[in-house]
């Protein structure tokens, strides 16, 4: 699927008890990274203050026999919405194959805003759209149809033309407002197309439904979830915010019973454990006639970066029995003086992918535990459960440039490895290039 490039680069730092008073990063420049064998120049940079030891100047050295791969994705044990062409809960999903072509996926491919009228404000929908196949999956177009209801929406219009390299996803909102906007609702559905290169599904038709609820006498069980999107906006690493939905009881004569919490899965990944809902865990739950259930979901992000997906409360409610919260949210760094190390790699080829590798004392190249990489991006170093000594990866980049960011706000006493790896010296279908690289 890739050619990986085994070309590194080694930075031994030596890091001391006083370095949060010294300059975080040095720098240098790497010859260039080839793909003829050579061996890039070496790196070093001095992290201790004046009079302490460092290690500098530590020789290049080529890795070979590791493995780039990415590790076997997650599927979790419920699928809500997914794409049909997505191997569903039931199946072996370790046998599955990509598919060869661009594949398009998106969640949900239906979804129906239940409420109760007039609405006291806009209804708000994440849907994501996300590439299946092992090829880019180029997006021309995504925009309401011409016979789409009024009664919908753009909240974050998408913008176009967009590519999603494989295995990579996108998100945009839709609002429905009928009662705000004017007039009553027409109860018309709303439809929206989405382009692409997909070969099977060139045209993919998003369908966006209402349904009134709670208007009059409701002998069934009855749910209704307000709001049903919680934006966190942006949180620092290390912090967390809580923000709090309402789930209601609308019927006037049964019980509501929540029998289950699930995550969402999109494209094998489900909803990072960075989301907590205080009900999960604590089904079944059941509300009398007109009851309501305040429900709280906290954001503690990990890593910088946009975070989202949604929970589904698995209720009784026979018309409407999977309600949707959509949680999304921005990670973002601490503020610079708060962190004691920061290695920033950057590339001068477009199109390339170049990997950092940060390692911790006694470890080496891809270790599950002791080296920082894309696949383990924020391990549990020094003090168990303490994260200021934890390493960070906290931009990862695979299409050009840079920058990928390392970030450590209290790193302990240790040599530490920094290692640049050439992973992919093409993108999509661009042509193998060197690149030069910049610590």
């Amino acid at each position: 699927m890739t050619l990986k490039r085994a070309f590194s680069c080694m930075i031994a730092l030596s890091l001391c008890a006083a370095c949060s008073d010294a300059d975080p990063l040095g720098t240098g420049d790497s010859g260039a990274i080839g793909t003829d064998g050579a061996d890039p120049d070496a790196l070093s940079f001095d992290l201790a203050t004046p009079g302490d030891g460092v290690t500098t100047g530590a020789s290049a050295a080529d890795v070979v026999g590791a493995s780039g791969s990415d590790a076997a994705s997650n599927a979790a044990a419920e699928d809500i919405g997914a794409s049909p062409r997505e191997p569903g809960p039931s199946e072996d999903v370790s046998s599955w194959t990509p598919p060869e072509t661009p594949t398009i996926a998106v969640d949900p491919m239906v979804h129906t805003f239940s409420y109760i009228s007039p609405l006291t404000s806009p209804m708000v929908r994440q849907i994501n759209i996300g590439n299946m196949g092992q090829v880019p999956l180029n997006v021309d177009q995504i925009a309401f149809a011409a016979n789409s209801s009024a009664d919908f929406a753009w909240v974050l219009k998408p913008t176009t033309p967009k590519t999603l390299a494989p295995g990579k996803w996108t998100m945009f909102e839709v609002r429905f407002a009928c009662d705000i906007i004017g007039g009553p609702c027409n109860g018309a559905d709303g439809f929206i197309e989405v382009v692409s290169d997909d070969p099977n599904m060139p045209v993919t038709t998003i369908t966006l439904k209402s349904q009134v609820k709670g208007a009059v006498a409701q002998p069934e069980p009855c749910g209704l979830l307000s709001p049903a999107s919680l934006n966190f906006g942006q949180v620092t690493r290390g912090e967390f915010k809580t923000m709090s939905a309402t789930l209601t009881n609308c019927s006037t004569e049964e019980s509501l019973t929540v029998n289950k919490v699930t995550r969402s899965s999109f494209l094998f990944m489900p909803l990072t454990q960075e989301f907590q809902m205080d009900l999960e865990g604590q089904t079944p739950v059941t509300l009398g006639p007109g009851d309501s259930l305040p429900i709280e979901v906290t954001y503690t992000p990990q890593l910088a970066g946009n975070d989202a997906g949604y929970f589904v409360l698995q209720t009784d409610d026979a018309t409407t029995p999977n309600m949707q919260l959509d949680v999304s949210g921005v990670g973002v760094t601490p503020p610079p003086e708060e962190i004691g190390l920061a290695i920033r790699l950057t590339w001068d080829v477009d199109e390339t992918d170049v990997d950092s590798h940060f390692i911790a004392p006694g470890g080496s190249f891809f270790d599950c535990d002791l080296d920082c990489h894309y696949q383990n991006p924020s391990p549990d170093w020094g003090v168990q459960g303490d994260w200021s000594d934890d390493p960070f990866l906290d931009v990862d980049d695979v299409d050009g440039y840079g920058p990928e960011n390392v970030n450590i706000s209290e790193p302990q006493p240790g040599v530490y490895t920094f290692i640049v790896h050439y992973y992919d010296d093409t993108y999509g279908f661009s042509s193998p290039a060197a690149s030069n690289a910049t610590v």
